[in-house]
């Protein structure tokens, strides 16, 4: 009868071990619930309704920056579908969190811009820069063949109008620049400047009339953006 009972305290115990065990790799392999903006969440609602991207697709990966562009296919005739794929307020860890809307379909190229709404919420450069490299990282392994082009923050302009939360971080922004201008160069990325195309005569602040309220582009500021991406556009 003891033996019988050693038994099954010896199986109870087993099973608990097995069950834990599965329970922590459980626990290991399931990512953090990400918590965005109401925005955020109805854009990425909206983004799996739309549901598979088309063959040979051209994404627009970024925030407010890439967003407010609207329909990118305007400034690129012939080139082939672009989808923006922008969303208001997004940080890296919201871009993060939805790669799978994008990367399952092995998009040929993928234009990628973040770090304004990082360095907004209080990070140091070196958060914001680890932030984006894990973005930029998952890209590359789960699809080598897609061509990435990683496009610099966009310059500042204070006179137009100041954003409480990127105020006096212009010198931050040129040190995210050169971190991942010098990232690229390498792990064989090609980076894309659109800081310097969009000063004006003052230094450190975008031309005036290339910004509307401080931070976000007018149109003439898009048809420099699209005019520097061009080349890569239709390469």
């Amino acid at each position: 009868m003891a033996h019988h009972r050693l038994l099954n305290i010896r199986s109870f115990f087993l099973t608990s071990l097995f069950l834990l065990s599965l329970g922590s790799l459980s626990a290991q392999n399931q990512r953090p619930v990400y918590h965005g903006s109401k925005h955020y969440s109805i854009k990425v609602k909206q983004f799996k309704e739309e549901g598979k991207l088309p063959s040979n697709v051209i994404v627009m990966y970024g925030d407010s920056h890439s967003e407010y562009g609207g329909d990118w296919n305007r400034h690129f005739p012939g080139a082939g579908k672009i989808i923006n794929r922008g969303i208001i307020g997004d940080d890296s860890k919201g871009m993060y969190n939805r790669l799978d809307l994008v990367l399952p379909y092995h998009p040929k190229k993928i234009f990628f811009e973040c770090g304004a709404n990082d360095l907004s919420h209080g990070w140091s450069v070196e958060r914001v820069f680890q932030g984006i490299t894990n973005v930029l990282t998952t890209i590359r392994k789960q699809c080598p063949k897609t061509e990435l082009y990683v496009q610099s923050l966009l310059p500042l302009n204070e006179e137009v109008g100041t954003w409480k939360y990127l105020k006096g971080k212009d010198d931050l922004i040129i040190q995210l620049n050169n971190k991942l201008k010098q990232y690229c160069a390498s792990h064989a990325l090609t980076y894309i400047d659109l800081y310097t195309p969009l000063l004006g005569a003052k230094p450190q602040t975008m031309k005036a009339e290339y910004c509307r309220d401080g931070l976000h582009l007018t149109e003439k500021g898009y048809d420099v953006w699209a005019k520097i991406i061009r080349p890569y556009i239709y390469k």
